[in-house]
C-alpha cells in the first residue's frame, strides 16, 4: 500500500544486511541505499566494504579517519594522492540531504561547514581552525597519522592500494601490517615506501598473496628480501616495476621461497639472466609473465621454456638481446600457452612464430607490436597451425602483406578480434579474406589503414553479421558506400569513423538508418559533413552515450540542436575546433543533456552561466601548452 513501509517491517537486519552486501560494489548504488533512511544508513556503514579515498587536500588524514570511523567494515580501500578532498567538495552537487543538514546548523557555523569533505552521501564536519603540523606547516597529503587511523579503525582489511602517497613512509606501513592480519593484497605505487616497512608487512601479513611494487623508490633488496622469506609460500602474484634499487638478488629469494608463485610482472633495467633463471627454476607452477628486462637474453628465456611448462600468458616487451632461439625454447616446453604478446621484440623473425604455431596449439590471443623483422610468413604459419584463434593484433607491421591473411582466414575461423594499427602493406584483399573466413567476429579495429576502402567494407558487411564494434580511424579510402552497406548488413554499438575523409551527411544517415543501437559514434575530423548528419544521427540514434565531433567544420549550434534532441541518454561529448560552433550550441548540450558527464570544449566557448551550471562536467584543452 502507498505509504507503507512494508520493507523495513518485514526484513530483520540480518537479511538486510545481506542484500546490501549483494548490491556489490557500485558506489552510487550504495550511496542511493544509505539515503533510503536511517536504518539503511547505518546498515550501509556497517557492512560497505570497498572504498576509494583522497591523499591530498586540507586535513587529509581527518578525513580518512572520519570515513574509517563511520565504515569500519572496510576491506578494500585505495588511497590516491591524485585525489583530493578539496576537489570533492567543490564538485559535489549540493543534493537534498546536504541542504537539510546545512540548514539545521546555526548561522554562525554555515560558513566552516560549507568546507566540509563529502564522500558517499556521508558529511564530515572537520575542525574549525586549520590544524598545523608539527612544523607550523599544514599538511595538505596524507601521512603515516592517517595510515594508522585506517589501520587500526579497519583490522579485517583485506586489499590495500597506495597510489602516489608522498607523504607516507615505512612506519605507516609498519602499524597496517601489525594491525591488518588479513591483509591478503598491497599495491603501493610512487610511494617512498622503505626496507622496513616491507619487511613488517613480511612478517605481519602471513596470508599476503598478492604484491605489486611501482616505482618505489626506498625499497632495496634487503626489504623484499626480507618480505618474501616471511610470507613467500603464500604469495601467488608479485609485480616490480621501476623500483630502482631491486636486483637479480630479489629474485634470486623469489626462487627460493615463492613455490607457488602464478603471476609475475617484471620491469626493470637491472635484472639479468641470473635473476629470471632462478624465477624459472624455483617458480614452476607461473602461469601468467610479463617482462621488460634489457639486460635479459636467450639463456633466460630458454629457462622459462625448460622449467615453466604450464606458462599460458607471456608478455615479452622491449628486448633488444633474444632472439628466434629463445622463442624456439618457449614453444617446445610451454604447450599450454594461449596468449603471447610480443612488442619492440627487434631480433625475432618469422621462425619465432613458425616454432609457437607448431607447438602451441592453444594460442587464443597473439599481439605483434613493432617487431620489424617479422613478414607474411609468420602471420601464414600461425593460420595454418592455429585453428582457435581469438583475437589478433598487429601493430606497426610495415612487413606484412595481403597474403598472409588467407591463410588467417582459412585456418583462423572462430577469430572474434582484430586490430590493426599501421599495417601499411594491407588492404582490401586482406579484409576480405578475413571477412569471408572469419564470420565470428564481434570487433574490427583498422587505425591508418591507406590502402583499406570500400571493397573490405562490403564484403564484412556481407560476411560479418555478428560485428558490433568497427573502427576505420584515417582510412581515408573509405566512402559513402562502404558505410551504407555496413549499415546494412550489421547492427553496430560502436563506431569510430575518425579522419574518413570522404564520408559526407549521406553516409551518416545509412548508419542512422541502419544501427539504431548505437551508444559510442566518433565523427571526428570530417570535413564533408554537417548539421543534416547530426539530424539524421539524433533522430536514428537514441541510444549514443559518447559522440565525439572535434575538427567538424560543417557542424553549427543548429545540428547540435537536432542531435541532443534525440540523444537523451548522451554521457560524453566531445567538442573542440567545430569553428561554427557557438557558446549557445554549447549551451545547448548542457541544457538538454540531464546525463552529460562530460563536456570536451574550448574554454572561450562557454558563456559564465554555463559554466556556473555545468562546471564539474566541463574539461576544456591545454592551449596554453
Amino acid at each position: 500500500m502507498k505509504g507503507a513501509d512494508l520493507i523495513n517491517v518485514a526484513l530483520p537486519e540480518e537479511l538486510l544486511e545481506d542484500v546490501l552486501r549483494r548490491v556489490g560494489g557500485e558506489k552510487l548504488d550504495l550511496d542511493a541505499c544509505a539515503l533510503v533512511c536511517r536504518r539503511w544508513r547505518r546498515l550501509d556503514r556497517a557492512t560497505r566494504r570497498s572504498a576509494k579515498l583522497p591523499a591530498s587536500g586540507v586535513h587529509a588524514d581527518e578525513v580518512v579517519g572520519l570515513f574509517v570511523e563511520r565504515f569500519p567494515a572496510l576491506a578494500d580501500v585505495s588511497i590516491d594522492e591524485r585525489l583530493s578532498a578539496d576537489a570533492a567538495v567543490v564538485s559535489a552537487p549540493a543534493s537534498r540531504s546536504r541542504r537539510h543538514v546545512i540548514s539545521s546548523i546555526p548561522s554562525g557555523s554555515r560558513s566552516r561547514m560549507s568546507r566540509v569533505p563529502r564522500f558517499a552521501g556521508i558529511l564530515f564536519p572537520l575542525p574549525s581552525e586549520q590544524t598545523p603540523s608539527a612544523d607550523g606547516i599544514e599538511s595538505f597529503c596524507l601521512t603515516d597519522v592517517g595510515l594508522t587511523s585506517l589501520a587500526r579503525g579497519c583490522k579485517g582489511l583485506e586489499k590495500l592500494s597506495l597510489v602516489w602517497c608522498s607523504a607516507i613512509s615505512s612506519t605507516g606501513l609498519v602499524r597496517v601490517a601489525e594491525n591488518c592480519k588479513k591483509l591478503a593484497s598491497l599495491d603501493i605505487q610512487a610511494c617512498y615506501i622503505g626496507d622496513p616497512g616491507l619487511v613488517a608487512i613480511g612478517e605481519g601479513c602471513n596470508l599476503l598473496n598478492n604484491l605489486s611494487l611501482r616505482f618505489v623508490e626506498g625499497a632495496t633488496d634487503e626489504g623484499l628480501i626480507g618480505l618474501i622469506k616471511s610470507c613467500g609460500q603464500s604469495l601467488l602474484s608479485l609485480g616490480i616495476a621501476n623500483c630502482a634499487w631491486i636486483t637479480d638478488a630479489s629474485l634470486r629469494a623469489v626462487g627460493s621461497h615463492c613455490p607457488n608463485l602464478e603471476i609475475l610482472s617484471l620491469e626493470s633495467e637491472l635484472v639479468k639472466n641470473e635473476g629470471v633463471i632462478s624465477i624459472a627454476k624455483g617458480c614452476h607452477f607461473l602461469k601468467n609473465l610479463k617482462l621488460q628486462c634489457i639486460g635479459a637474453g636467450d639463456e633466460a628465456l630458454e629457462a622459462i621454456g625448460s622449467c615453466c611448462s604450464l606458462l599460458e600468458i607471456l608478455s615479452l616487451n622491449n628486448f633488444e638481446r633474444f632472439t628466434d632461439r629463445s622463442l624456439s625454447s618457449i614453444a617446445k616446453g610451454c604447450k599450454n600457452l594461449t596468449d603471447l604478446v610480443l612488442n619492440d621484440c627487434l631480433l625475432l623473425t618469422d621462425r619465432s612464430l613458425e616454432f609457437v604455431a607448431r607447438s602451441c596449439k592453444k594460442i587464443a590471443r597473439l599481439k605483434i607490436n613493432g617487431c620489424q623483422n617479422m613478414e607474411t610468413a609468420a602471420l601464414e604459419h600461425i593460420g595454418r597451425w592455429c585453428p582457435g584463434l581469438l583475437e589478433l593484433s598487429l601493430i606497426y607491421c610495415p612487413r606484412v602483406r595481403d597474403t598472409a591473411f588467407l591463410e588467417l582466414g582459412k585456418g583462423c575461423t572462430l577469430l572474434q578480434s582484430l586490430y590493426l594499427v599501421d599495417c601499411s602493406r594491407i588492404g582490401d584483399d586482406a579484409m576480405c579474406h578475413i571477412a569471408q573466413g572469419c564470420k565470428y567476429l564481434k570487433e574490427i579495429s583498422i587505425r591508418r589503414g591507406y590502402e583499406v576502402g570500400d571493397k573490405a567494407l562490403i564484403s564484412i558487411a556481407e560476411n560479418c553479421k555478428l560485428l558490433k564494434e568497427l573502427t576505420l580511424q584515417f582510412c581515408e579510402r573509405v566512402s559513402d558506400t562502404g558505410l551504407a552497406a555496413i549499415a546494412e548488413g550489421c547492427s553496430l554499438q560502436k563506431l569510430n569513423l575518425c579522419g574518413c575523409q570522404l564520408i559526407t551527411d549521406n553516409g551518416l544517415a545509412a548508419i542512422a538508418r541502419g544501427c539504431g543501437d548505437l551508444v559510442f559514434l566518433d565523427i571526428s575530423v570530417l570535413p564533408m559533413t554537417g548539421d543534416m548528419g547530426l539530424a539524421e544521427i539524433g533522430q536514428g540514434c537514441p541510444q549514443i552515450k559518447d559522440i565525439a565531433l572535434s575538427h567538424c567544420p560543417g557542424v553549427t549550434d543548429v545540428g547540435l540542436g537536432h542531435l541532443v534532441r534525440g540523444c537523451l541518454q548522451l554521457q560524453s561529448c566531445q567538442l573542440v575546433y567545430c569553428k561554427r560552433v557557438t557558446s549557445t550550441g554549447v549551451a545547448t548540450v548542457v541544457s538538454s543533456c540531464s546525463r552529460l558527464k562530460k563536456l570536451l570544449v574550448e574554454e572561450a566557448k562557454v558563456s559564465e552561466r554555463t559554466r556556473r551550471r555545468a562546471g564539474p562536467i566541463l574539461s576544456f584543452l591545454c592551449s596554453g601548452l
